[in-house]
């Protein structure tokens, strides 16, 4: 298994909210006996969900302005309204106090704010920010909505929904192995600016300071909210200090724009004096890839491939599109871990081939010889990385899936076509209820020598994996859920797999990955079990 040994920070993933252009189709309310304005909401064009924890939570309270229609001219000005069942639902938060519509019908025009903070909405438009405190980053997490316009009585009928947006920029920091006790800065920014309400544009201030950054109690995950620049001169720095060390990071983060969250992942070493810096490698990733280093990609033996397929679905083309991604050894001829998407492009009518071949990718000396035959005279059989029922839409998608890369000897008969098929036939059910389920199964090689010598159909010696495993994430309710599972390579007494159901971050401490770096680490610390029954 590869080791990690620095401490290192890279751009994982630069996630660009959903634009906010777009207006969302109003839904139909009961007229209420009076005028009173209540609002339906959604966020970045996702129903309740928020980038702090992706939910309302019950309680959260908003600010409101009303003003003539095309003006400044203040009808009500940061009226509460509030969402008592956390379900984007709001009303006036004090009786009394409702807005209401001009029964003559003049038109009018709302602007919403998150979070509701009566002092620093009292100069209209504007709406001071301060990002100093970080130990609760919904307090600060500012959104607003300014897509009601032109609105008047009949409205009452149609109803109003708010379309919130980010205004802020959100840096994560994915920390591996977990590190109590460590503190991260972010360095030399501005710590307070001015947001108008109505353009939703953000000035920072001239001052800059230092903005510790909100860690978990677990030490797995920082988090800050800051505010937009145009120019980090230098790139943005992150302070890491731990075990009486430091170390000032730098990062390629030279703009901070509004609405966009930014990802890296830090491994911790608190062995030696000096902490030296691994960046992430540049490479294709997806929702799905696991986090690489730049280190890591250097090493001649290690190769990162992505096998891509042309598709078309009834009469549309969908030209080239992922079919599955690989972490590859030369050395040990495997893959540390397979990739994929799953969802119901990825599955039709084609038949499994059987047609194994050597992938084109790599040199074919580098490749387990098993074209015509299995792991002869052995208890072991050709067992696929990613299932080649989860690759049906087509002849060539299914073929890929035959490459030998994407293979790895497993015991067959009460494992790979036992347990192990199980749990594939699993997941594969659970991708019909989704829109998109992300995999990664991988296989860990033993830390000495195989207890079972097998060979290939050239005679060499070939690695037997100790253990396999795969991580799973789906979204559910419009919030996403993980689920991991780790499997000893041996034989069982039954197919319960559940009984190998763990956290995905369990699963980070194993192997050492990174896995779906652009989750948070309260995600991947989480297991409902109930959602994957």
């Amino acid at each position: 298994m590869m080791k990690r040994l620095t401490i290192w920070g890279g751009l994982t993933a630069l996630l660009i909210l959903q634009a906010c252009e777009n207006k969302i189709p109003e839904t139909t309310t009961t007229e209420s006996p009076v005028n009173e304005v209540i609002f339906t909401s959604t966020i970045d064009n996702m129903s309740a969900s928020r980038a702090y924890d992706s939910q309302w939570e019950a309680g959260d309270r908003i600010g409101v302005f009303m003003t003539t229609s095309g003006t400044n001219e203040l009808q009500r000005e940061n009226v509460p309204y509030i969402t008592e069942q956390n379900d984007g639902f709001f009303t006036s938060e004090k009786e009394g106090e409702e807005l209401e519509f001009p029964e003559d019908g003049t038109e009018v025009d709302f602007t919403a704010y998150y979070p509701y903070d009566a002092d620093a909405a009292t100069s209209y438009p504007e709406y001071a920010v301060n990002v100093t405190d970080q130990s609760r980053q919904n307090a600060i997490d500012l959104m607003i909505a300014n897509n009601l316009t032109d609105r008047n009585i009949e409205n009452l009928k149609t109803g109003n929904r708010l379309q919130f947006c980010h205004v802020l920029s959100k840096l994560v920091i994915n920390i591996s192995p977990a590190q109590k006790g460590i503190r991260l800065t972010v360095l030399n920014v501005p710590a307070t600016a001015t947001a108008n309400l109505e353009t939703e544009a953000v000035t920072p201030s001239q001052e800059t300071a230092d903005i510790p950054m909100h860690v978990n109690e677990e030490g797995t995950q920082a988090e800050a909210i800051l505010i937009p620049q145009d120019n980090l001169s230098g790139g943005l720095r992150i302070k890491v200090e731990l075990d009486g060390k430091s170390k000032d990071v730098p990062t390629n983060i030279t703009i901070l724009k509004g609405g966009n969250k930014y990802v890296y992942n830090f491994t911790i070493t608190g062995a030696g004096s000096n902490v030296t810096v691994d960046p992430q490698a540049k490479y294709s990733s997806w929702m799905e890839t696991p986090v690489i280093t730049e280190s890591e990609l250097a090493k001649s033996n290690i190769k990162y491939i992505t096998h891509y397929t042309d598709e078309t679905y009834g009469n549309t083309s969908w030209g080239k599109i992922r079919n599955y991604s690989m972490l590859y050894d030369t050395d040990l001829k495997m893959a540390y871990w397979v990739a994929y998407p799953l969802h119901s492009h990825f599955i039709g009518d084609s038949k499994r081939k059987d047609n194994w071949r050597f992938d084109p990718e790599i040199d074919k000396q580098y490749q387990i010889n098993v074209i015509d035959k299995t792991y002869s005279g052995s208890i072991y059989r050709r067992g696929h990385q990613i299932p080649s029922n989860d690759r049906t839409a087509s002849q060539y998608m299914n073929e890929q899936t035959f490459y030998v890369t994407n293979q790895t000897p497993q015991r067959q008969d009460r494992f790979n076509g036992y347990i192990w098929m199980q749990l594939e036939q699993k997941i594969h059910g659970w991708a019909s209820g989704s829109d998109t389920i992300y995999i990664v199964t991988g296989a860990v090689p033993p830390k000495g020598e195989s207890m079972d010598k097998i060979y290939d159909n050239s005679g060499n010696q070939v690695v037997i994996p100790d253990y396999y495993y795969k991580a799973v994430a789906r979204k559910i309710s419009g919030q996403y859920h993980t689920i991991g599972f780790w499997m000893e390579h041996k034989d069982y007494e039954n197919q319960e797999f559940m009984n190998y159901a763990c956290p995905v971050s369990e699963l980070e401490e194993k192997t050492g990955f990174t896995f779906f770096p652009d989750l948070s680490s309260a995600t991947k610390n989480e297991l409902k079990m109930t959602y994957w029954q």
